[in-house]
């Protein structure tokens, strides 16, 4: 196989991360530095036609890497949104995966931790029960195994007092209506929100005797 020689290798601009390549004096390949440092990349340097092959690839899976890194730096993400993201952006299934791979064991991405940051910000802001919350962990691609471990941990009593938290505002907004009026808006915000008929039933019974004593007390 014919051996080919590193002539200069050149960085565009002070603002870039990328150095050109020139092989026996033409201007062969753009690579990122990770890809420069991994490979000991120098003047001087003979390198073959698999070898550059070789760098291609490697530049190739870096600039997926990359890609993924900015994606992450805005907000963090599950597996899937990244897999997803990195499909759309046109990046191979091969190298889609490694990079997921990497950036789990350095630890930019871990659905356990992200479902449970989410979990806690859609109850404290949102006032979410357990089905949405569910269903939206699902919608993200966070494994069954995974939500269903974590939405053990909430039990009745602590959804029951979201329940009546967010019915409280809702209620304060409609108590000028007649009962049926507010059961029926109130009960279908419940559902919405993800709770369980028992719990939602539980909440309608007693915003009904708060009601029917402000009535009595008018």
């Amino acid at each position: 196989m014919k051996e080919r020689k590193i002539t200069q290798i050149e960085k565009p601009s002070s603002r870039t991360k990328r150095y050109n390549v020139y092989v026996d004096g033409e201007c062969l390949l753009s690579v990122h530095e990770d890809v420069l440092v991994k490979y000991r990349l120098h003047k001087g340097m003979e390198i073959d036609e698999k070898e550059i092959h070789a760098l291609l690839e490697a530049e190739e899976y870096n600039k997926a890497k990359q890609v993924a890194l900015r994606y992450l730096s805005y907000s963090p993400r599950t597996v899937q949104e990244l897999k997803s993201y990195l499909n759309r952006k046109g990046y191979d299934g091969g190298n889609t995966e490694r990079v997921i791979h990497e950036l789990e064991k350095l630890g930019f991405l871990n659905d356990l931790e992200y479902a449970k940051a989410w979990v806690e910000e859609r109850k404290r802001h949102k006032g979410y029960g357990k089905k949405r919350l569910r269903q939206e962990l699902l919608k993200k691609g966070i494994a069954l195994l995974i939500v269903d471990g974590i939405l053990a941990d909430m039990d009745d009593d602590e959804q029951r007092r979201l329940a009546i938290s967010i019915a409280e505002r809702r209620y304060s907004r409609i108590c000028g209506e007649p009962w049926p009026k507010i059961e029926r808006r109130l009960g279908n915000y419940l559902v919405r929100q993800g709770y369980s008929m028992s719990i939602v039933y539980e909440v309608l019974h007693l915003f009904r005797i708060r009601y029917e004593e402000e009535k009595g007390n008018e």
